[in-house]
């Protein structure tokens, strides 16, 4: 039961994760044919790294028999590999009602915890995600409806701490392939048909639109818009293609991301000064650098700031460039964490709130941190 085709992606991924030999591995496995191709494909190349597997699957008690069905089918399977698995039924529901989670947010959240939990008691130091290169697809898309910067544009990475995604780079209808030619049945969840979701928009409609108008297949006028193929094997090698160009365009976003930290970080240095709680950075110079920068630099300031604990999100950026590229004295506007930035003679400050009775403003809410 070796997956030839996904093996070498996985064998590249680990390598370029840096996980260390003999490293023990807990595989995500919710039964779908990416988290299964992940548990054979890792098991088939573990011995040449002497790395050591262990398995988790949590049951949401979301999905009635279809849920136990799946929590089945993945005990016969790890069973079958002689792979360890700790298992466990959650009543999601009641636990996202304690912790005010919702939607898939939240059961994004909680299948976390369980991970995380369960790596501890398996003595695990990665946590392998089936993450494949249409989720990363998917994922810019979504961040470019909802706005994002350089971070947002570079989507998931193979590596983020102890989380490692060795499918980043393999696409579903190579996984689907490799599977089906070895034989090897996985679970279909009916919920990601649903269109009640906005990931399940972009994988259902949004992306086979793209597929089909970047390739001439779409609705003539006067023609209905159900002729243009919902997923079809017909749009099947043009969907792994965008989503091949998507993961190489993340890569490159990455890479630039991390050029461009390491300009900033300098810049950040040469330009801020820490003055007891606060900072002060030289606006004038600051703004003589192109946005991307000063964004960072921002970003680098505040983090050094003692006793912040949330981050800058896109509209408080905004205002803070606002106030870099025209400083009016005196103005100054509300930052998370109880903080606030102010013009000054010799450039912005960033530092506790000033009692005042002017008001300080506070941007609206938009979408999640700045990325």
């Amino acid at each position: 039961m070796r997956l030839r085709r996904i093996e070498p992606y996985v064998r590249r991924a680990l390598r370029g994760a840096r996980v260390p030999p003999g490293s023990r591995i807990l595989v995500a496995v919710s039964g779908g044919a990416d988290s299964v191709s992940l548990l054979l494909a890792l098991h088939g190349v573990a011995g040449e790294f002497g790395h050591a597997l262990h398995a988790a699957h949590l049951h949401h008690r979301l999905r009635g028999a279809d849920a136990d069905a799946d929590r089945t089918f993945v005990r016969e399977t790890c069973a079958a590999l002689g792979i360890p698995l700790t298992d466990a039924a959650w009543n999601t529901r009641a636990r996202m009602k304690r912790r005010g989670l919702s939607g898939q947010a939240g059961l994004r959240t909680l299948r976390r915890a369980f991970l995380m939990q369960a790596a501890r008691r398996a003595g695990a130091s990665f946590i392998a995600t089936g993450h494949t290169a249409d989720d990363q697809l998917e994922t810019l898309l979504l961040r470019l409806a909802r706005g994002t910067g350089l971070t947002g544009l570079g989507g998931m990475s193979t590596r983020s701490g102890v989380w490692i995604r060795p499918l980043l780079e393999v696409t579903r209808a190579e996984i689907e392939s490799d599977l089906g030619r070895i034989r090897q049945p996985w679970r279909e969840d009916r919920s990601n048909r649903s269109l009640r979701y906005a990931r399940n928009w972009i994988r259902l409609r949004v992306i086979p639109a793209l597929v089909a108008a970047s390739t001439g297949r779409v609705a003539k006028p006067g023609e209905p818009t159900s002729v243009i193929p919902d997923d079809s094997r017909t749009l099947a090698s043009e969907r792994a293609g965008l989503a091949r160009k998507a993961v190489r365009t993340a890569r490159e976003v990455r890479e630039a991301r991390r050029a461009v930290g390491r300009v900033s970080g300098r810049i950040a240095q040469r330009l801020g000064r820490i003055e007891g709680g606060q900072i002060r950075l030289d606006s004038t110079r600051l703004r003589s650098y192109p946005s991307a920068i000063q964004r960072n630099v921002l970003r680098r300031s505040w983090s050094r700031l003692p006793g912040v604990r949330s981050g800058l999100t896109g509209p408080h950026l905004d205002l803070l460039l606002g106030l870099v590229a025209r400083p009016r004295r005196t103005a100054r506007t509300g930052l998370p964490d109880q903080r606030q930035a102010r013009c000054e003679a010799n450039g912005l400050v960033l530092g506790p709130s000033i009692r005042s009775d002017r008001p300080i403003p506070h941007p609206k809410k938009r979408g999640n941190p700045a990325r």
